[in-house]
């Protein structure tokens, strides 16, 4: 009978959980997953998006929206999926309304490189050096001079095209150089002219940090994580917008938060900044040195997050408790997390992507398998979900467990119960965590 009892008052504790209507912003649909957990959980969901070409993406699950002003008034939280509306973020926080993604502040970390770089020497960073060009004849010039490596880093809309990321690997940056001469050739118009950053490049660690911020003070604990950008195993190929993560929360590894996020709390709280916060660093036994922010939920990083709270938080809950300041901590698995990106043809390129990719059917064959599903830009036809919008990120599948093994091991039990015709995913995700765990180790991160 007391075992009946406490299953009733658990039932009874799950009808109270309040529903909400949120109203979901986005630029590209990166935010599908968010609104994918939201409207699982109960809730009332309306998505608009921006790009034409993503539009679809959502369709059949979602309530799709042509104009989001004219729906503002009828959603009690405003969720901004990406970086772009920092402006208006603002603006509608002090006409009143609740909006968790960002601010002004928060896109000038992440878009304009220049900003970044004041922030980081705020922060009492060592700032690699990082030279801004608006010329391909003026890089080749100075990189001619140079005994250094560099990576170039693009701004603006090519800052999007992820791929034309490149880290020169000879010394004498003669790769680099011969990149650039391709660039010049082959160059988008559409992209506008070319606007990017020659930063020298530090050998480590790469790893970053994400935090919650309230709009006052950040929310602990903080999620340690590490991209695996490149398309291939083995960490090869092209650079694509990411093809997995691993990581873990943590309320006592803290150093690299406190030396990088926690020193901007006051900037972050003045400009009334809603969300998730990350700086990205290479650590080496020299210090921390800093790559990029990004001022807005991470992907697949966020996927990570909702499995990491899983059984703990929802992620209504954990919205909701950001933008009302009502949040002092997230339940959270104690425990490590993996993500696996799953795509299909022609990602990371658009081109050949509706003959190719689109349409994909992507099938899971095991019920409990739909725990560690998040949909990335799909659509439902029916019951099915197939690929949507025009790039070919389809899905990311997570596992978490005890240790980052564990956490791998579920995360590619449960890709073995995915079907997706000719699907592209990395099968070596979080293996560096073997070499990298030693050296954060020594040098006191984890």
């Amino acid at each position: 009978m007391a075992d009946e009892k406490r299953e009733e008052k658990k039932e009874e504790k799950k009808e109270e959980k309040k529903k909400f209507k949120f109203l979901i912003v986005s630029g590209e649909g990166a935010g599908a997953d968010i609104a994918y957990q939201l409207k699982k959980e109960g809730n009332a969901v309306k998505m608009y998006i921006q790009n034409p070409s993503e539009r679809d993406v959502l369709d059949g699950f979602v309530e799709k929206i042509d104009d989001w002003e004219s729906e503002k008034s009828w959603a009690d939280i405003i969720v901004f999926d990406d970086v772009g509306f920092g402006f208006r973020q603002n603006e509608l926080r002090t006409q009143g309304f609740k909006v968790v993604g960002g601010s002004y502040l928060g896109d000038q970390l992440e878009l304009d490189r220049g900003k970044g770089v004041e922030y980081f020497q705020k922060m009492g960073l060592k700032v690699q050096q990082t030279v801004s060009f608006e010329s391909f004849a003026a890089a080749k010039k100075f990189l001619k001079d140079q005994s250094k490596r560099f990576v170039i880093k693009f701004e603006g809309a090519a800052g999007d095209e992820k791929d034309l990321l490149y880290i020169a690997q000879m010394k004498d940056n003669s790769d680099l150089l011969r990149l650039i001469d391709h660039y010049v050739k082959k160059w988008n118009t559409a992209w506008g002219e070319p606007k990017f950053v020659l930063q020298e490049v530090v050998e480590g660690v790469e790893t970053a940090v994400t935090a919650f911020f309230n709009g006052e003070k950040f929310v602990m604990p903080v999620f340690m994580n590490f991209e695996n950008k490149r398309m291939l195993t083995g960490d090869v190929g092209v650079m694509t917008g990411e093809m997995g993560t691993h990581g873990f929360f943590t309320f006592d590894k803290l150093k690299l938060f406190k030396n990088t996020l926690k020193k901007i709390e006051p900037d972050l709280k003045a400009d009334g900044y809603v969300g998730t916060i990350d700086v990205n660093c290479i650590i080496n036994e020299d210090g921390i040195f800093p790559l990029e922010f990004t001022s807005r939920f991470g992907y697949p990083l966020i996927s990570l997050i909702f499995e990491g709270i899983r059984g703990h938080t929802r992620a209504t809950d954990l919205l909701v408790g950001l933008v009302d300041k009502s949040m002092d901590f997230v339940e959270a698995d104690d425990g490590y997390e993996v993500g696996v990106a799953i795509c299909v043809p022609t990602f990371p390129y658009m081109d050949g992507f509706e003959r190719y990719g689109k349409d994909m059917p992507i099938i899971i064959t095991e019920d409990k398998i739909k725990e560690n599903f998040h949909t990335g830009d799909l659509k439902l036809d029916g019951d099915t979900w197939i690929t949507a919008g025009s790039v070919g990120w389809g899905c990311v599948i997570t596992g978490r467990g005890d240790t980052m093994f564990d956490a791998k091991t579920e995360a590619y039990k449960a890709v073995g119960k995915i079907v997706v015709p000719n699907a592209i995913y990395r099968i070596d995700i979080a293996d560096r965590w073997i070499k990298d765990y030693p050296k954060l180790h020594r040098w006191g991160y984890v």
